[in-house]
């Protein structure tokens, strides 16, 4: 059945869930739906679908109850109908918001200030992921040699120690260690934010040298520079967000992993405010 959580237009997701519907169900139609749902117009969610008509709070509660949503469903459809027809930024913000807020949450474990040795340098969250898809035997010179740029072998060992203690990893009966967690996240504020910060600086300095080092080939990058309202600003670092959720879903349930990689993103301003121009 088509999943609404993965949509971020509903008029997509009432296709698929038509188009899936359709192919089961022989006698199912618009005007059965229409029916169901108890709309009078039997090609009411096909002009929806086709963009000719937008859903109200009534209609959207009548399609729900019709399609047969959780509770979580009915608020999270109810909230990308009106997203998806907000005529402005401000609307668009108030309603993306509560989208990430009810979308279902993947297992991230969160980081507490008692770990927070963890980024006091960039290696220690590389070897976490390393020592899941290479065994280096003890051997802290070969572990210290995999990573890109490569650190010592004494930096290496202090990191496992450092790992173990904190409880990020531990190792098994064959000497393999293996994460105690599968995600990771940290919510800072006030003065303990410098400890992320500067680890976030460790990591820019790291994705400079791969200028150098890495072949265009093995990596990725791209900028963009808008001119935006900060209304649009703030929907711009909600989007990030999501995609950095989604991007740990998708490393979550990748089975094979081969080599770790680094995501760096940056949303800055690059001139001073000025007040909306008047063409007019």
């Amino acid at each position: 059945m088509a999943d609404l959580f993965t949509h971020q237009n509903y008029r997509t997701y009432l296709k698929e869930f038509y188009n899936e519907n359709k192919a089961k169900l022989k006698n199912f139609s618009y005007k059965s739906f229409s029916q169901k749902a108890g709309i009078a117009a039997p090609s009411f969610l096909f002009y929806v679908i086709e963009g000719k008509r937008n859903l109200t709070k009534a209609t959207i509660l009548k399609i729900s109850q019709a399609i047969g949503h959780t509770q979580e469903e009915a608020a999270y459809f109810e909230n990308l109908v009106f997203f998806n027809q907000a005529s402005s930024i401000t609307e668009k913000t108030v309603y993306y918001t509560r989208l990430l807020e009810i979308r279902r949450p993947i297992d991230i474990a969160v980081v507490d200030k008692d770990r927070y040795e963890f980024y006091s340098a960039w290696y220690h969250s590389v070897i976490r992921e390393v020592v899941t898809i290479f065994d280096f035997q003890d051997d802290f010179e070969k572990l210290a040699a995999f990573l890109i740029p490569p650190i010592r072998g004494a930096e290496a060992r202090k990191s496992i120690a450092l790992l173990e203690r904190l409880g990020f990893i531990e190792k098994d009966e064959q000497g393999l260690y293996h994460q105690t967690q599968s995600l990771l996240r940290v919510r800072v504020s006030g003065i303990d934010s410098f400890v992320i910060e500067k680890f976030q600086m460790e990591m820019l300095t790291v994705a400079m040298k791969a200028y150098d080092t890495v072949p265009v080939a093995d990596r990725m990058s791209k900028s963009a520079t808008f001119s935006i309202s900060e209304e649009t600003f703030e929907l711009f670092k909600m989007r990030v967000r999501e995609l950095y959720s989604q991007l740990l879903e998708i490393a979550r349930i990748d089975d094979k992993p081969s080599q770790v990689y680094q995501v760096t993103m940056n949303l800055f301003p690059i001139s001073k405010k000025a007040k909306p121009r008047d063409d007019n």
